[in-house]
Order: structure tokens, then sequence, then C-alpha cells
């Protein structure tokens, strides 16, 4: 009874206590912390008077880079950005608020083009159905410093760099510069099979460098660095960038290869491209007439999937290719009981089991079906691959005679080489399967 007293007396007299009675004594409240960061974020905002030069990663996807300038009066955010064309050179306005939450959170909280990157819808921008890109609208502050703001998104938690930008460069963007300087940039990579050499173990090695400028969930606005040694071994990191007028950022902290971070592409001159590593050391891009390792040697190590896209022609896709993939389409749509569109074909290599399996989108009505079809195959020492059929799910085996024009006729009983073919347009490198006996039977997608 007497421990059911005290009890009670020990609870009344914390029912007693003020809410300044349990304030921290290390200074101020959280309450008072949060505010004193809102106005913080919010004068560093509105403050920069030539705007922000802004860099993100996208979780799912490549990286971003945007110019922004915030109008605190309006709560308005006009920018630009690097998605595409459009992006880099038509300015999209929108609204923003900063608010309280675990600290002072940045919402882009009407759309934009940050907000591109979180859209789930797919025909959107191209990111995942539900996901988009695994990207973020709301920003929690981290750090700051006189002419940077650092904040990490509130779910996917990348990390949004924003630095200050120069009246220079305010001017430069404003006036469509920003296409010109993504353009020229793009210009030292595609179709030049670059590379630079480093020292490793006492010789100096060549490191491949491709540049996907693609927006790809998978594969797209990341760059790869690749070895393959004198007895095939291949060595190989892929890291995301974004691109500003500056040059070609590895976000994340840079890439590392080799035991060297390296962190930036930046014009030298007018002519010059030049890597640096995050000590500020200079690594000069050179070019090669032909890709330094071939695509044989590294498909199955570095590279084990093609991606086709849903079309009815594209580059690299050779005229018999072209006319065949017709036939098959109209056969699954009409002659098929379901009515099926042919979209998206995936070939998927497992070298380990040998084997590969097709797999093709096929959407009937809004909803989205796949087929897959398994083959068995071997690879000759001079990188020629023999297909052989083995088997296939409910879908693909209520597909696989519809696709006799490309599969019996065609992958059944041809052989294949595969090589690299570059887009003409985005410079993206695809890869590119060639039949031996009917070379007009081509067909190049992403590779991953």
């Amino acid at each position: 009874m007497k421990k059911l007293l005290f009890l009670y007396i020990c609870l009344l007299s914390l029912a007693g206590c003020k809410k300044s009675d349990f304030e921290s004594n290390f200074g101020q409240s959280p309450e008072t912390r949060y505010q004193e960061e809102l106005v913080k974020v919010n004068t560093a905002l509105t403050g920069a008077d030539n705007g922000w030069v802004v860099n993100l990663a996208t979780q799912a996807g490549g990286g971003y880079a945007f110019y922004m300038t915030f109008d605190g009066t309006k709560q308005e955010v006009k920018m630009y950005g690097d998605l595409n064309d459009n992006t880099a050179t038509r300015i999209g306005t929108s609204t923003y608020r900063v608010k309280a939450d675990v600290g002072a959170t940045l919402i882009f909280d009407t759309y934009n083009y940050i907000n591109w990157l979180q859209d789930p819808n797919p025909a959107a921008f191209g990111g995942d159905r539900a996901t988009g890109f695994k990207s973020d609208v709301e920003f929690t502050f981290d750090h700051m410093t006189a002419d940077s703001l650092v904040m990490i998104g509130k779910k996917y938690k990348q990390k949004l760099s924003m630095v200050k930008a120069t009246a220079a460069q305010k001017a430069i963007y404003e006036t469509g510069g920003y296409k010109a300087a993504i353009d020229n940039f793009k210009s030292f990579f595609v179709a030049k099979n670059p590379y630079i050499e480093i020292a490793v173990g006492g010789k100096n090695i060549k490191v491949a460098i491709s540049l996907n400028t693609s927006n790809t969930v998978l594969s797209g606005k990341r760059v790869t660095f690749l070895n393959v040694s004198d007895d095939g071994v291949s060595t190989s990191v892929i890291g995301k960038y974004s691109t500003t007028l500056d040059g070609i950022n590895i976000l994340n902290d840079g890439l590392v290869y080799q035991g060297i971070r390296f962190v930036k592409f930046a014009l030298k001159d007018a002519t010059t491209i030049v890597l640096y590593d995050n000590t500020g050391k200079e690594y000069a891009i050179k070019y090669s007439t032909i890709p330094i390792f071939p695509l044989s040697q590294l498909f199955g190590k570095v590279y084990t999937s093609l991606s086709l896209v849903n079309a009815t022609t594209y580059p690299g896709w050779g005229a018999d290719y072209v006319t065949r993939r017709a036939t098959a389409a109209r056969e699954m749509l009409v002659t098929n009981k379901f009515g099926l569109t042919l979209a998206e074909m995936y070939y998927t290599f497992n070298f380990v089991t040998k084997t590969m399996v097709l797999k093709v989108n096929q959407p009937q009505n809004g909803t989205l079906y796949v087929a897959n079809i398994t083959y068995g195959f071997t690879k000759s020492d001079a990188g020629v691959f023999k297909f052989t059929y083995q088997t296939a799910d409910g879908n693909g085996a209520d597909i696989y005679p519809n696709l006799a024009a490309l599969l019996a006729q065609r992958l059944n009983v041809d052989d294949f080489t595969i090589d690299y073919f570059v887009h003409p347009i985005t410079g993206e490198v695809l890869g590119q399967f060639k039949s031996v006996q009917n070379p007009t039977f081509t067909f190049s997608g992403s590779l991953q």
C-alpha cells in the first residue's frame, strides 16, 4: 500500500511540472533550432542573387543537374535542367516552400523538371511504373557554407548539392547556352572511343571511358571506366553523372577505379577535355579509331543483357529484322486470339548455365503481360553465338508461333556475332547482334 501511495505522489508531482522544467540544459529547444534553420535556409535560397547550380543523383536512375532561382515573395522556383534539350533551354516555373519537419525541409510542391524524376507514369519521362527514378521532391537541410547548401532526399536519401552561381553563369543559362555546353561535352565522347592511361603495378594501362547519355533507368546518365587485361580479365566501375556549364560531374563523391577517385571532366581549353581526380590531378583524354576492347570479349563479363525498345524501326536494326519484327507484331495482334501488342524485348544471358532468356513485353488493353522464352547457347573462341530453343513459360508458349519470323526462321537457325553500335543521335553505345548468314538481320539495344 505504501508503494502505491508513493507512486501516486510521484505522478501528481510530474503532472504539476511546467513544460520549461523539461527543456534541455544543452541550449535551445528543438522548436527554436528548427525555426532558426527555416530562416537560414529560406534566406540562403533567396539570397543567392545569381541562383544556384544544383546536382542530384537518383537512386534507381542516373544523375541530373539543374540551374535554379528562388523568389521568396512569390514562393516560386524557376529552373533549367539537363534532362533533355527542352529542359536545358526552356525555363520551368513552379512553387516551393520550406517547412519545419525533422529539420528544415525544402519541398517542390508543384510540377517542374525535378518532379519528372519522381513521376510514376513511364510516359512522363521513362521512369519505372509506380516509383519513377526513385527520386525525391522533399529535401531536408544537412549543412551549408558561404556559397553552398546541401540537402538530403527525405525518402531516397540522395544528396541535393547546391552551389551559388556566378553572374556569368546566370547569363549563359538564361540565354540558351546550357544546351550548347551539354552538346559540346557530349561531342568529346560520341563515337570517339575515349580512354585514359593510368599507372597500375608499375605499368601503364588503358582505361576505356563511355558515357551513356540516355535517360534509361537502368543504364542512362552513367559513366563507365573499363579495362581488360592481357589474359582477358575485365575490371569496370559505373558511376552516375550530371552536366553543368563547367563540366561533367561524377556524383556521389566520385568514382573510385584502381585506387583513384575520379570526380569531374572539364574543359582545359576550347578543344581539350580532361579528367580530374579528387586531388586535382589531371588525366588527358585520348581517343582510338576503334573501341579499345571488343564487345565479344566483354559480353558475359561486363554486360549480360541487351534491351530493345518498343519501336517499328531503330538505329542498328537491319532491313530484314525490321520487316520480320513487323510480321511478328502483326501475328501477335491479329492471329493470336488474345490480340497482343509486341513491345519491349530483353535478351538476358546467364554465362554460368549457358542460357539466354528472351523476355517479351506484351500489353493488352492497358494491362502488361510478360512472356519468357528460354534458349541455350554456345559461344566460340571467335565470339560467334549459336542459340538453341529450350522452353517457354505459359505466355511464351502462347506467342512463340507468332514470333516465327524472328525466332524459328532466324534466331533458332543462324549464327550471330555481337559488336558495338553508336546511336547516331544520342551517342549511346549500344550492342548489336548480326546474323552471319543474313547480314541485314541485325538488332541493337542498350547494354546492361
